[in-house]
C-alpha cells in the first residue's frame, strides 16, 4: 500500500487545503493528514483559532483523507518517522519556510520515500484569510 502524508497546522481549513488534499490522495492508495499539536503552533497572538481536536474533526470530513492524527511536535519529522510515507506531499507555497522543509525531506528520504510538491493553482494562507484579506471574491478563484 502506497501511503501518502500531508502536514501541517491546517488552523483554517480552506478551498486550498482541499485541493491539496485530492492531489496528494490521487498520489496514493491511503493520505494520512497530520497535524502540530496546539502547543506547537507559533503562528502568532490568538492562534490558533480552532483547537487541535476541531481541527482533527474538520480534516476527517475530508473525503480524500483516510486519516488525521494530532502530532504533538513543531515539524512533520516524527509523524515521517512514524507512518514512513512513500510520498510526503506539501503545497507548493511551503518552499518559503526551506529550514524546516529541508528536515522534512531529509527524514522523508530516511525512510525510503520522496518529497512531493502539490500546485493547487490558488494560493490561500489561513492567516491573510484570518485577517479578513479576502473578504470580496478574488479574480484567480474558481467560481462554483
Amino acid at each position: 500500500m502506497k501511503v501518502v502524508l500531508c502536514h501541517g497546522t491546517f488552523d483554517l481549513l480552506h478551498y486550498g487545503h482541499i485541493l491539496m488534499f485530492r492531489g496528494a490522495r490521487g498520489m496514493g492508495d491511503k493520505l494520512i493528514v497530520t497535524i502540530t499539536g496546539d502547543k506547537f503552533m507559533k503562528k502568532g497572538p490568538g492562534r490558533p483559532v480552532f483547537n487541535e481536536r476541531q481541527r482533527r474533526d474538520w480534516i476527517m470530513e475530508c473525503r480524500s483523507v483516510d486519516e488525521c492524527h494530532i502530532i504533538q511536535e513543531p515539524t512533520g519529522v516524527g509523524a515521517i518517522r512514524q507512518f514512513r510515507p512513500a510520498i510526503y506531499a506539501k503545497g507548493r507555497d511551503t518552499l518559503q519556510w526551506t529550514n524546516i522543509i529541508k528536515e522534512e525531506r531529509d527524514a522523508v528520504w530516511a525512510v525510503g520515500g520522496d518529497l512531493k510538491y502539490i500546485d493547487t493553482g490558488t494560493v490561500f494562507h489561513s492567516g491573510e484569510l484570518l485577517s479578513g484579506k479576502y473578504l470580496a471574491p478574488r479574480e484567480d478563484q474558481e467560481s462554483a
